[in-house]
């Protein structure tokens, strides 16, 4: 079991476009199990961790197809935790192949909109589980 923890960030609010994709978005209904909000939570990690999907990683990962304009979606499911209300949700970080973020942000998806459902700002401390 993987924990680490990041601080929360906001994005360039261009998730929501990429989800909406026809390519993406039945598949994500698919193989997520659930119908993601349309957008997503980053996180900033503030662990040392690099998060390592070509290595030990890559046998757990799952994926959403793109196309040569879009690019291929993995992910894994996860966990999230606000540490000051004890809040937490599942839900799966995105590793998009095609992506502006460095490797130590994550995008965080749920079935809701997570800022909201479990009272979080920027710079909030939140805990990350990986559920493998």
């Amino acid at each position: 079991m993987l924990k680490f923890k990041g601080n929360i960030t906001s994005g360039l609010n261009r998730a929501s476009e990429f989800m909406k994709k026809e390519i993406y978005f039945k598949q994500y209904q698919e193989k997520l199990g659930y119908i993601p909000y349309c957008g997503t939570l980053n996180i900033t990690l503030t662990d040392d961790i690099h998060l390592d999907v070509n290595g030990k990683l890559k046998k757990d990962l799952k994926i959403i197809h793109g196309n040569s304009e879009y690019g291929d979606v993995f992910f894994l499911n996860a966990k999230i935790t606000n540490p000051k209300n004890k809040m937490d949700k599942t839900g799966d970080i995105l590793f998009p192949t095609k992506t502006v973020y460095t490797f130590n942000t994550l995008e965080f998806i749920a079935d809701e909109k997570l800022r909201e459902k479990m009272e979080l700002d920027d710079d909030d401390s939140v805990l990350i589980e990986l559920l493998i």
